[in-house]
């Protein structure tokens, strides 16, 4: 059988499907191959009390301080699914930068009065979220950056074109997952892009 490749890097055998009626040709069913995600949106409750955003839902700013910003998906993301923020607004004279990352927790689950001002190191510290800083010096307004989990639980980012670097590891699979993104610091507002 010859293995192919689908768009979210599974795959699957082209002799998957059988003929049982002679002398009549069968094409091999692809699976997964056309799998249909729904946009992804950031949540529109589970959110800090600084978040102020827009009516599509992929655009929010930190109106004040430089915390009390975290952010989820509003659905699980899939294993390989890039998540693909665009950098609208930066804001000079904090230190830090973006945060992001993923959770295990559903954040329709998570009352928004109980998230804490900051992803790192106060959501991280429990069970089920994992996150880390953007590096500064690629928190520039315009800047486009992808980051994505695949199955070893490795946490992958790459800014604009750039090559795939690793950002982490340790994020458990085995469960759905929704991105965490944290407008921290110098990051006062993101797009998330289709």
């Amino acid at each position: 059988p010859i293995l192919l490749s689908d768009s979210i890097g599974g795959s699957f055998s082209t002799s998957s499907h059988r003929c049982h009626h002679k002398q009549k040709h069968c094409l091999p069913i692809p699976q997964c191959g056309t799998l249909s995600i729904s946009p992804l949106l950031f949540h529109p409750h589970t959110k800090g009390s600084q978040i102020i955003m827009d009516t599509t839902q992929k655009v929010v700013k930190r109106q004040a301080s430089f915390c009390n910003a975290i952010t989820f998906s509003n659905r699980p993301i899939v294993i390989y699914e890039q998540v693909r923020l665009k950098i609208t607004k930066k804001q000079c004279c904090w230190s830090g930068a973006l945060r992001l990352g993923f959770t295990s927790k559903d954040p329709s689950r998570i009352n928004p009065d109980t998230l804490p001002k900051y992803a790192c190191p106060d959501l991280v510290s429990q069970s089920g979220f994992w996150a880390k800083a953007l590096p500064e010096e690629f928190a520039n307004e315009g800047n486009i950056i992808a980051f994505w989990v695949d199955k070893k639980g490795r946490v992958f980012y790459r800014v604009n074109e750039s090559a795939a670097m690793l950002f982490f590891s340790g994020v458990r699979t085995a469960e759905p997952l929704w991105a965490l993104i944290d407008v921290y610091g110098l990051t006062r507002g993101v797009q998330l892009l289709g």
